[in-house]
């Protein structure tokens, strides 16, 4: 027997301490006087609604959500809740980000499996709505309660985690791809699509490139496959029929590009050349729409510019002024571009302060055209280049602007948590220790030693957190 006391009572207190009747109340909550009754006297009483509760919690002049953890034992009440009721509270729990009170209810519903599907559909409604904290508890749920492993919904809950959990901590992104590794199969086909897209991506920001390549060539094979079966279908639109966020052409040409992508990284370049003939010309697709013209038409200058990388990466500078060029028509190139150019230079030994003069590395680099890459592709495209750029200059022998900008990015690979990047380049300001100054070297240990107050705590190499 508890002695909490229940959600009637306490408005019954409020009504009497605010000499309010059943009459005056009605009119100013805007519930009709038998109503009123019949949910505070009535006996049994009758059920309160989540919308009635709000008007009650106004009139009462209380913050909206007041009530919300007395009524959760309105919700689960009997062994039978009412699913329509619970499942109204909990939309409207999420609405007003009451967050605590999901949590109570899921843990209670969690006894009974039989709530799972109920669970996961709310999960799903949420998320649609862009109400993603919320969301997130109800596909924890299911992932911690489904017991049959293969199940869609447990693939789709650890699908919509791992998509949640990016960010701009390279080590919780590497745990999150790394959990939801073994769900991607039992994803349905059209999902498996973003589910593949998102991995190679991950594991192409951790510079884990044997990954990117099998993804990619998952991503190949499922691309082809559905469309083959969308080219097959009596459907009038099979292609707008696709759950996935994309036109499928994008994926079709990102498996090429992205394996591309790893074999130039592991200096196989001639394989990448290969691969650049797969996406650089797609207008032979079929259901291309106007989104889908206009993905083949990124392709070609894709295609055109990572030509030009492995032409430069092979040493072959003489054709920097074309590819500068397409830069200028293609700023939202520049980044990954240049990059690839300062890297080419440091390989091949020649010089490009030129083209830096040109193109000045800063932070407009990665907010340039955004939505032309994902976010933290683009964070780690920047990061690269700062360090590309610190070796480029201490190959100079400009020792103070190379050891500011390898500080830079040493900063910039704590922010995001980055260890492969942080691990590459403390030995390389170790190894010019004795040209820092006396500034460059007590802003290096300060950095040294917030970095290991992190690891103390078991937090990577991002301090403070």
């Amino acid at each position: 027997m508890t002695n909490e006391p229940t959600i009637r009572s306490v408005i019954s207190r409020q009504l009497e301490r605010k000499g309010y009747s059943l009459h005056s109340f009605s009119h100013r909550s805007g519930i009709n006087r038998g109503t009123l009754s019949a949910i505070l006297n009535g006996n049994p009483p009758k059920p309160i609604s989540i919308g009635q509760l709000d008007l009650i919690t106004d009139a009462l002049e209380q913050p909206i959500g007041r009530y919300y953890p007395l009524y959760i034992e309105e919700c689960i009440d009997s062994g039978h809740p009412n699913r329509r009721r619970l499942k109204s509270f909990l939309l409207r729990c999420a609405e007003i980000d009451e967050l605590a009170c999901i949590e109570q209810v899921l843990s209670r519903l969690a006894e009974d499996l039989s709530y799972l599907p109920t669970i996961f559909a709310i999960g799903e409604e949420l998320y649609e709505a862009g109400k993603r904290e919320a969301a997130r508890l109800f596909y924890q749920s299911v992932c911690e309660y489904e017991k049959y492993q293969h199940s869609e919904r447990l693939a789709i809950s650890q699908y919509r985690l791992f998509r949640m959990n990016l960010g701009d901590d390279a080590e919780l992104n590497l745990r999150s791809a790394t959990w939801f590794e073994p769900y991607r199969n039992r994803l349905p086909e059209d999902l498996q699509l973003d589910g593949l897209l998102q991995l190679a991506n991950t594991y192409y920001t951790l510079q884990k490139w044997t990954y990117v390549e099998r993804f990619a060539e998952e991503l190949q094979t499922l691309a082809r496959q559905m469309y083959e079966i969308c080219r097959k279908s009596s459907s009038p639109h099979p292609y707008h029929e696709l759950r996935c966020e994309r036109h499928l052409v994008v994926y079709y040409g990102q498996g090429f590009l992205l394996k591309s992508s790893a074999l130039e990284h592991q200096g196989k370049y001639e394989e990448a050349l290969a691969c650049v003939a797969g996406y650089e010309d797609l207008s032979w697709f079929e259901g291309l729409d106007e989104t889908g013209l206009k993905e083949v038409e990124k392709f070609k200058v894709w295609a055109r510019a990572n030509r030009y990388n492995l032409e430069i990466l092979n040493g072959n500078a003489a054709i920097l002024p074309e590819y500068l060029n397409l830069l200028k028509e293609h700023p939202y190139e520049v980044l990954p571009s240049l990059r690839i150019i300062v890297e080419a230079a440091n390989l091949n030994g020649f010089l490009i302060d030129d083209v830096l003069k040109e193109f000045p590395v800063n932070t407009d680099l990665y907010s340039l055209f955004p939505n032309h890459y994902v976010s933290t592709v683009n964070k780690d495209r920047f990061l690269d280049l700062n360090y590309q750029l610190a070796i480029y200059l201490l190959r100079k022998q400009e020792m103070e602007e190379g050891l500011e900008k390898l500080i830079y990015a040493l900063k910039y690979a704590v922010s995001l948590n980055h260890k492969e990047f942080f691990m590459k380049m403390v030995p390389l300001f170790e190894q010019h220790r004795n040209f820092a100054s006396q500034e460059q070297l007590q802003e290096y240990e300060s950095l040294m030693g917030e970095v290991l107050k992190g690891a103390e705590v078991g937090s990577g190499v991002r301090p403070g957190h």
